[in-house]
């Protein structure tokens, strides 16, 4: 882990400390799943929703420059069973994952035009929530990852590659942008050598910058 941080402290460090500094808030929505290397036939795995709310630093004005980013994230993925649950009620057993990540990402940032821009970097997450919740028959349950078991199978941290493109708007004096990423999770998340499950999903957010 300890080369992780290393990489997005090089790339802080690497930005001349004279460029012109912005600061922002961001807050969004995610669109997250869970990649498995076997998938279940009998589980059909979906999309799952959370939020997204964070603080920025923009380094550099103009060209190219850097993008520190440090979020609160809700990701996870629904897991739905293809077979009914009783014998005769019909109905379809279905799991959610819930997982909550802080996140440091570091992104180099391309303009491509005036307002227009391109992110692409590495992103570090620190787990902080994890539960599961069981829907069946009308019966919800919910509890925390690892309950009732010896050990926790997700774990803590997590390494991954984000990209996509925002743009940015003249409001007021203010900057106001829109940003869409897509996150590609590089570490499996489970204790398990026989199997490897990994983070996707998007991230769609807005906010304001301010200091320039």
């Amino acid at each position: 882990m300890k080369k992780y941080l290393a990489v997005l402290a090089a790339l802080t460090i690497a930005t001349p400390l004279a460029a012109q500094t912005s600061f922002g808030v961001r807050g969004g929505m995610t669109l997250s799943t869970l990649a498995a290397s076997e998938e279940e036939e009998e589980f059909e795995v979906s999309y799952l929703t959370g939020f997204h709310l964070g603080v920025t630093a923009s380094l550099g004005s103009g060209g190219p420059g850097l993008l520190l980013s440090a979020a609160y994230a809700q990701r996870g993925a629904t897991l739905t069973a293809d077979i009914p649950v009783g014998l005769d009620s019909g109905e379809s057993f279905e799991a959610s994952v819930n997982l909550a990540y802080i996140d440091i990402g570091a992104f180099g940032k391309i303009p491509i035009g005036t307002a227009p821009y391109l992110l692409v970097g590495p992103t570090l997450g620190l787990r902080v929530a994890c539960s599961t919740t069981f829907s069946a028959e009308g019966v919800n349950v919910t509890a925390d990852c690892g309950e009732g078991l010896e050990d926790d199978p997700y774990k803590t941290f997590d390494f991954g590659v984000s990209g996509g493109a925002g743009v940015c708007f003249d409001v007021g004096g203010r900057d106001v942008v829109v940003e869409a990423l897509y996150g590609f999770g590089i570490l499996n998340l489970i204790d398990d050598s026989d199997e490897s499950v990994r983070n996707r999903g998007f991230t769609i957010r807005a906010g304001v910058d301010f200091g320039r």
